[in-house]
């Protein structure tokens, strides 16, 4: 426990210290209360479920809740930055004031604090020293922090401490909080940092106000900061500055129902995302048990030989599939289309038709899909008693009563919950529609939408694609996702379990 627990501290601290401090405390309560469980001799049950249950918390629970806290921000490439970011962006803005250069040198007094001196590089016998101060390596410190008046070095006078050179300063991070000190000299003129080696005579343009506001020292004007739309905006109305991530609350929600350009694209991408993994379960069902079926007849030669044929499309991966039947796909070159043409005089336009590029989707879909619902189909089959089939045939029945009326009421309830799996499996096939189409051809008046998009890759285009990169309206519709699949997939087993015999 001590070789595990005092390394995650020590990331506790340095996560502290580098200014993530929720991150740190969660990370703080998860080795406490691993500790408490591996050492508490009542906790032994959980010692098993721990990992398991942590991993599940990091990979999936807090992706989940970061996507849904994104969703109610305005989170997208022109709002980037935390509002303290922004707020320290304005603090670094300065404006020279002078020619002079200055050198610096600090002094540790080995007591958690420093004395910064400067020398005028023009003057060398001007030297200037500030009063004790705390710097925190590696961090930037609080923005727009009241100025530290430094006074003259009279001739003569040395300063306490040991002085460290420009090595040390740099290993040790030093010049992270010394960047965004304020320091003044006498006659009120601010120095500012701006190398490893240097300051120069220059004064801050923003003073941070109590409301947040900002004072522009230069011509007096105060811009303020709106939480809704993310920017500092000016009395005219105008936007200053860079955006950042404002809490909207459902605003993403609202756009995806009420802005035209989004709403008739989702409600389109959603209708043809359903029927797709509707179509998609339907297909690869049908087709492997109608296979695993035939693949069962014991009077068929050479069984093994077509099973291992058929279970190729699955040992293949899928990527390099796609890829293969794209270019099999290709409406100008492509060997389907060539074999078409040949056999019956035209071939569809796979590539720039709706309905041919949604049809293609759906048969290299099945042509994927097949194989693992034959596998699945044929254990089920092979676990159901032959005297069945014998006692039927008595009666009278033939293959066709048997598969509607044995097989397929025996096989189906246990299934369902694969159904569903495949169901929610199709329902986010990003890599299928992605690879093949890109979600082409594009939807007219859909602007990146695309007629073969899913609900998954439009997203994805939202977030990364479009031209403003919006990162919380995608992670808006990702949770409406999340939600549809959770749901459908939770009808699906409630009805599944309803139907298995008890």
């Amino acid at each position: 426990m001590a070789l595990v627990s005092l390394p995650a501290l020590y990331l506790c601290f340095l996560l502290y210290r580098a200014g993530d401090n929720w991150i740190a405390l969660a990370l703080l309560l998860i080795v406490c209360l691993g500790v408490s469980i591996y050492l508490h001799p009542r906790a032994e049950t959980y010692r098993y479920l721990f990992p398991g249950l942590f991993a599940f918390a990091v990979f999936v629970i807090f992706p989940i809740c970061l996507t849904i806290y994104i969703s109610f921000t305005r989170y997208s490439a022109s709002h980037l930055l935390n509002f303290s970011d922004v707020l320290l962006r304005f603090r670094e803005e300065v404006t020279v004031s002078g020619s002079d250069t200055f050198t610096f040198s600090l002094f540790d007094q080995h007591n958690g604090t420093y004395i910064l001196e400067l020398t005028n590089e023009q003057r060398p016998d001007e030297q200037f020293v500030s009063s004790p101060l705390e710097l925190i390596p590696g961090q930037d410190g609080s923005p727009l922090e009241s100025p530290i008046h430094l006074t003259r070095l009279a001739a003569g006078q040395q300063v306490s401490g040991t002085r460290l050179d420009q090595g040390q300063v740099t290993r040790s991070r030093l010049y992270q909080p010394l960047r965004n000190v304020p320091f003044k000299l006498p006659g009120d003129i601010g120095v500012e940092k701006t190398d490893l080696q240097h300051f120069i005579p220059a004064n801050r343009v923003w003073k941070l106000n109590a409301d947040n506001s900002l004072t522009n020292q230069i011509d007096g004007s105060i811009i303020r900061p709106d939480f809704h739309r993310g920017y500092f905006f000016n009395q005219n109305g105008e936007q200053i500055g860079p955006g950042f991530r404002a809490f909207v609350g459902f605003a993403n929600y609202v756009q995806i129902v009420t802005d035209p350009r989004i709403q008739g694209p989702f409600f389109r991408i959603f209708v043809w995302t359903l029927v797709f993994a509707i179509c998609s379960v339907i297909g690869t069902f049908s087709t492997g048990i109608l296979l695993a079926v035939i693949l069962e007849w014991r009077e068929l030669r050479f069984r093994k030989l077509y099973r291992t044929l058929l279970i190729l499309p699955y040992a293949v991966p899928g990527i390099l599939s796609i890829l293969i039947l794209k270019g099999l796909f290709n409406q100008e070159f492509g060997a389907v289309n060539q074999l078409m043409r040949g056999i019956l005089g035209f071939a569809p336009a796979w590539e720039t038709n709706p309905w041919a590029a949604r049809a293609m989707i759906l048969l290299v879909n099945i042509w994927l899909g097949y194989p693992y619902m034959m596998l699945i189909c044929t254990g089920m089959l092979q676990s159901i008693p032959s005297t069945i089939y014998e006692a039927a045939a008595i009666e009278g029945s033939n293959p066709v009563l048997n598969f509607f009326h044995l097989t397929l009421p025996l096989v189906l309830p246990p299934l369902f919950p694969v159904l569903v799996a495949s169901f929610a499996f199709s329902f986010n096939n990003f890599a299928l529609v992605y690879l093949l189409t890109a979600g082409g051809p594009r939807m007219v008046g859909g602007g990146i939408a695309g007629e073969t998009d899913i609900l998954v890759t439009y997203t994805y285009n939202l977030a990364f694609r479009d031209a403003g990169a919006n990162y919380a309206l995608a992670s808006a519709i990702a949770t409406l996702l999340f939600i549809i699949v959770g749901t459908l997939s939770w009808l699906n087993l409630r009805f599944s379990l309803k139907r298995v015999p008890r």
